[in-house]
């Protein structure tokens, strides 16, 4: 029976161990990662990838001749002209012709080599913007990741107040027992115990919502995941530098601005494209073909007898046989293939004098385009001069609320732990206490906030300098 209890025992421990367990503790690396692979808005990028690489194979390919085959296979009833005697007759016949095809364009104003060019440079564009897409959520991310982090320090904060309101409880109602102070004292810390208590039922749930935002960004089950708590003894300083130089170093690697500019290319020669259609187009076309025909009948002749021819004067000229033709049937299929084989080669010309404005058109809109994508261009430019100037603005104003707050932290930490004595040694009222609990809270709350900002704020500056997104630590 003892055995049956330990055993139980073991069983509930077990149970009660498993679900902690099974949560899967991520770093930022791994989320990132994750959501790259993962996430449906990256896989439809990178089909747009795959869709610019089969239209750049085929753009590819357009340069070599083509080939085709065509098989025909007939069947004539009534009247209708036979293939071979060109007569009419009246009979039912099968027939079946096959011809082998090919032809290459020789010449159309570098249309083939202008198309080719253009959707190369679509595809490099392609593949910058995945690279912008990956980027994108990269940070929203590493936002995400540091909200969680903000979240979890800000639990841990209100539980130390709360223990500390608690043991600030316990000690006025000992003096009260004892006589030292009145009853609106404890009462006093009670209301703040209680409002602590508040306060932490407030920040799990903040902490519960930061964790369902970041789990929902990698698809997977918040209540079975959870954030590795990385160590943060200080955050990394970007240094000296101006907005000017973290743009400067973002250009190299900005896949934003290389999207751009391949577009800008690829106008270009999509501009070309359509103004070759004004030159002659010139064509080398080659052609291979044969007919099987049940009217094709195999025929076999014999000698009946042979005629005479006189002159004037009765003389022989001479005998000429007489023959008779029999039928032996239809020809072979292998035969009729072999004996109508035919073979044609040939050159097309095409001089381009009036199309109804449609080659005008084209050429008008592919300028239109080009003239789009250039403005685009300068708007994608002037967008991330913009946001990186905002970045550095940002992290600078972060790093001076940072500052600010840790020292009216320290501040209000070092008044609140004096007024705790005081507290302990019933020197002030409760009230008082109060208030300066309330200050600290502010001031902690605030600080927590303006850390954990500056780190999110650093991440992008390292990003613009760098061109990829670190840890937290890093």
């Amino acid at each position: 029976m003892p055995n049956a209890k330990i055993i139980l025992s073991f069983t509930l421990l077990l149970l009660l161990i498993s679900p902690a367990q099974a949560q899967k503790a991520w770093t930022l690396e791994e989320c990132i990662s994750h959501a790259h692979q993962n996430n449906l808005n990256i896989k439809l990028q990178e089909i747009n990838v795959q869709t610019a690489k089969i239209n750049l194979t085929e753009a590819r390919m357009q340069p070599l001749p083509s080939l085709n085959a065509t098989v025909n296979q007939g069947y004539n009833f009534g009247r209708s002209i036979d293939p071979f005697t060109n007569q009419f007759v009246v009979s039912s016949l099968s027939n079946s012709r096959a011809s082998l095809s090919t032809g290459i364009t020789l010449f159309n104003g570098f249309q083939i080599y202008n198309n080719m060019q253009s959707r190369k440079h679509l595809f490099t564009a392609s593949k910058f913007d995945l690279e912008v897409s990956k980027n994108d959520l990269g940070l929203n991310i590493a936002n995400a990741y540091l909200q969680v982090l903000f979240a979890k320090e800000l639990v841990k904060s209100n539980e130390a107040r709360l223990q500390s309101s608690e043991v600030q409880l316990q000690t006025q109602q000992k003096f009260k027992e004892a006589g030292r102070v009145a009853e609106n004292a404890v009462l006093d810390m009670e209301a703040q115990v209680a409002n602590d208590k508040l306060n932490l039922v407030n920040a799990q749930n903040q902490l519960t919502m930061a964790n369902l935002s970041l789990f929902q960004f990698l698809d997977l089950n918040p209540d079975s995941n959870q954030v590795a708590v990385p160590a943060l003894d200080s955050i990394p300083d970007a240094g000296v530098f101006s907005a000017d130089q973290l743009y400067t170093a973002y250009v190299q690697y900005a896949p934003e601005l290389k999207a751009a500019n391949a577009r800008l290319e690829s106008g270009i020669y999509s501009l070309r494209a359509a103004r070759g259609a004004y030159y002659p187009r010139l064509l080398l076309g080659a052609d291979i073909n044969t007919v099987y025909s049940e009217s094709n009948l195999q025929r076999s002749s014999s000698v009946l007898g042979y005629s005479r021819l006189y002159d004037a004067n009765g003389n022989v000229i001479s005998t000429v046989p007489v023959n008779t033709f029999t039928s032996d049937g239809v020809t072979p299929f292998s035969r009729q293939l072999s004996d109508n084989l035919g073979q044609t080669v040939g050159f097309s010309l095409s001089i381009p004098i009036f199309n109804n404005y449609r080659t005008l058109a084209s050429v008008k809109r592919a300028h239109l385009s080009y003239e789009s994508t250039r403005i685009n261009s300068l708007l994608t430019e002037n967008t991330l001069k913009r946001q990186i100037t905002q970045a550095y603005t940002e992290y600078t104003a972060a790093k001076s609320r940072y500052t600010a707050s840790k020292q009216s932290m320290d501040a209000q930490k070092a008044s609140l732990d004096n007024a705790a004595k005081r507290l302990a040694a019933n020197l002030i009222s409760t009230a008082d206490y109060r208030v300066l609990q309330s200050n600290y809270e502010v001031a902690e709350t605030n600080y927590i906030q303006a850390k954990y900002e500056l780190m999110f704020r650093y991440k992008i500056i390292d990003f613009y300098k760098h061109g990829s997104i670190k840890a937290p630590n890093e």
